[in-house]
């Protein structure tokens, strides 16, 4: 079946990719684009997200708008930054130390093959113009943070692409930043894959901070080796239709894995996190744990899946979504997922959706405090094990400040 006019036309405005390490998916990427329509909630891994304003949106790519000062949406201060703004990268201008390395994503003589699970991911092998190739060697440790700050202006609408390989027994940290000053309709898809290697410890935090006019997509797609652990932090605070894939491979034995998603949402914002661990080996762990809390008439969408392959015995696998509704229009859909082909794991997984406790805001409202400051500090307690596991003081602040900025709260670190 050939694509549709509506898919066809949406495309048509990409120029195809020149980056040369993406050319041996192309084939399976365009087969895969032919055979699919642009995504409609008859499709399941769009079912609760409509995409019509985005198919019909006008983006300007000839005229992309400029922006000086970009350097002010970097998170940590004292970073190794890589800044990509409309698309266009600028490297770090500071000397790298020793054992890290970051090129253009055009150096790349190779790249791993990434999964193909809706027309987006195709189109981002077919389009995508710029990225880049990070290295952290074997045996080092980057004690600086490496942040990659995505920033979209105008009517941008683009394909980004970054590489991360991480060596034996290293060491990183990274933070993906993600901020846009759109003034008319934004659309980003950016996709990148980490490569970790045995015994190397990754931690990812990843800010999503984008304007309500943006279409945000991403994915990451992260392979494992043995005894490796990896981390990453998805937290969710501004941005129109935001969009979130991540498929972790599990690949070497006593891999652990952790997975942490908060997100606020208000308006009319949509937030759609989907992930996938596949364990393929045996004597593995993974802990996913994503947390919401939903105003006005904003809606989430949250499916994980985690694979327990034949061979992957003794693994430790559990899966947490919740949420909390504070107004009556606001909405979720959740939809944990286990399928287990091994007979000796420990796996669990739940959903839960609710309300704010009157009689907790009762209770505490006797004892002095505020309606606010009752149902703020009942929802900081809500999110607290998710902010706990933020890393990075610098990005803890920012997301502090942001909550406080658009909620009206009074946080405190």
């Amino acid at each position: 079946m050939e694509n549709s006019n509506k898919l066809s036309q949406f495309t048509s405005r990409f120029a195809s990719t020149e980056i040369s390490a993406l050319l041996p998916m192309a084939a399976t990427a365009r087969d895969f684009m032919m055979r699919n329509d642009f995504p409609t909630t008859r499709v399941e891994r769009f079912k609760y997200t409509r995409l019509t304003k985005l198919a019909n949106a006008q983006f300007d790519l000839n005229n992309p708008q400029t922006i000086s000062d970009f350097r002010k949406y970097q998170i940590c201060s004292d970073a190794i930054a890589i800044f990509i703004v409309n698309g266009k990268v600028h490297l770090p201008e500071s000397t790298l130390p020793t054992g890290l390395t970051i090129d253009y994503i055009h150096s790349a003589k190779s790249l791993p093959t990434s999964s193909i699970k809706d027309v987006f991911a195709g189109m981002n092998v077919l389009y995508a113009q710029s990225g880049v190739c990070i290295h952290v060697a074997k045996n080092a440790i980057i004690d600086s943070v490496i942040e990659i700050v995505h920033v979209c202006t105008g009517s941008y609408a683009g394909f980004t692409r970054h590489h991360v390989s991480i060596g034996e027994h290293a060491q990183a940290k990274v933070v993906l930043t993600y901020a846009s000053e759109a003034t008319n309709e934004c659309f980003s898809h950016v996709h990148t894959s980490i490569e970790v290697g045995e015994q190397a410890h990754v931690n990812v935090e990843k800010v999503q901070l984008e304007s309500s006019e943006m279409y945000s997509f991403s994915d990451e797609e992260i392979w494992q080796d043995a005894d490796s652990v990896f981390q990453i932090n998805t937290l969710t605070l501004d941005g129109n239709l935001v969009r979130n894939d991540l498929h972790i491979q599990v690949q070497g034995e006593h891999a652990e894995t952790h997975l942490n998603g908060m997100y606020m949402l208000n308006g009319q914002q949509h937030l759609a996190n989907y992930s996938t661990v596949d364990h393929q080996v045996a004597n593995c762990e993974s802990h996913e744990l994503y947390k919401g809390i939903m105003d006005d008439k904003s809606m989430s969408v949250f499916n994980g899946k985690v694979f327990v392959r034949k061979d992957a015995q003794k693994t430790n696998a559990y899966q947490s979504n919740a949420n909390v509704l504070i107004s009556d229009d606001s909405s979720v859909n959740s939809k944990p997922e286990l399928e287990i082909y091994a007979d000796d794991v420990k796996c669990s997984h739940g959903s839960t959706t609710g309300q704010l406790d009157d009689d907790a805001i009762f209770y505490l409202r006797a004892r002095g405090l505020s309606e606010k400051s009752a149902k703020q500090l009942m929802l900081t307690a809500f999110m607290s094990d998710v902010l706990d596991k933020i890393s990075i003081p610098e990005v803890k602040a920012k997301v502090f400040k942001t909550i406080n900025e658009r909620f009206n709260w009074e946080l405190e670190l």
